[in-house]
C-alpha cells in the first residue's frame, strides 16, 4: 500500500519532500492523482498517456444541508492498492469547519472514493460518512475534457472520443495523432446530468446526486460511475 496525507495543497511541505503525482496502473487505463492541485482527481489514462476523462477536485462539490464546498478546499488522503488495481481516495471537512461561522456551522464528515481498474473500464464509486446527524447531502460530480468530440447523450450515459491533443492545441484547431472511442455512464441515478461548452465545444459533464439522512459512521454510496475504453487508441 501506497499512503500520502495532505492538507489543503500540501502547502507546508517542499516540493522536494513529496511526490507531485500518484499513478496506478491497469491492464489497458491507468488512473493519474495530482497532489498539488485540484485537477485530476484521477484523470483516466489510456496506455499512451492520452487523458480520457478527468474527475476533478475544483469542480465536484458537496453540500451538507446548505453548506457546501468544493472536494478541493477539504484534507484529501490518498491510496493505492496496487495487487488489487484499486486507489481510495478520503475528503475531510475538518479544516474547513472553522471558516464557518457558528450558527452555520460545517458538520462533520468525509467522502470516499474508490476507483477499481478492470481491464478497459474504470469504476469510480463516491460514498458519504457522516461523523454527526444531517438531513441533506448532495454531491456533484465534474467530469472534464477538452473537449469532448463527437458527443452523444442516452440518459445517464454519453459516448464521445478522446484525442491525444491538449486544450491549447485542440482550440488552435492541431490534427490529433489518435483517437480513442469512450462510454462514461452513471450506474446510480443522478439527480440531474447537465454539460459545459464554450464555443470551441463540451468541455465538462456535471452529474449530481442526493442522499436524505444518512446513517451516523456509515458509508452511503452516492454515486458510482463508469467509464470505458469501448475501442482501443487508433491513429490517424
Amino acid at each position: 500500500m501506497l499512503s500520502v496525507k495532505t492538507l489543503h495543497n500540501l502547502s507546508n511541505l517542499a516540493a522536494t519532500e513529496a511526490p507531485q503525482e500518484l499513478r496506478l496502473e491497469g491492464r489497458d487505463l491507468v488512473a493519474l492523482y495530482a497532489l498539488n492541485s485540484g485537477m485530476n482527481k484521477p484523470a483516466i489514462l489510456n496506455r499512451y498517456g492520452d487523458a480520457l476523462v478527468e474527475f476533478s477536485g475544483w469542480n465536484s462539490s458537496v453540500s451538507v444541508d446548505g453548506i457546501g464546498a468544493d472536494l478541493w478546499t477539504h484534507a484529501f488522503h490518498v491510496e493505492l492498492d496496487r495487487e488489487r488495481t484499486r486507489a481510495f481516495l478520503d475528503w475531510s471537512s475538518v479544516p474547513l469547519r472553522q471558516d464557518v461561522p457558528q450558527d452555520r456551522r460545517m458538520l462533520k464528515y468525509q467522502v470516499e472514493q474508490v476507483v477499481s481498474l478492470s481491464g478497459n473500464g474504470a469504476v469510480v464509486e463516491y460514498y458519504f460518512v457522516p461523523n454527526e446527524p444531517m438531513r441533506d447531502v448532495d454531491l456533484t460530480v465534474g467530469l472534464y475534457k477538452w473537449y469532448y468530440q463527437n458527443l452523444t447523450r442516452t440518459g445517464d450515459r454519453f459516448s464521445f472520443v478522446s484525442t491525444d491533443l491538449g486544450r491549447l492545441e485542440t482550440e488552435q484547431r492541431m490534427l490529433p495523432r489518435r483517437d480513442t472511442p469512450v462510454l462514461v455512464r452513471s450506474s446510480t441515478p443522478a439527480q440531474s446530468v447537465q454539460t459545459l461548452a464554450n464555443e470551441f465545444g463540451v468541455y465538462a459533464i456535471d452529474f449530481s446526486y442526493t442522499a436524505h439522512s444518512p446513517k451516523i459512521y456509515e458509508r452511503t454510496l452516492l454515486a458510482r460511475l463508469e467509464v470505458i475504453m469501448a475501442q482501443g487508441p487508433q491513429s490517424r
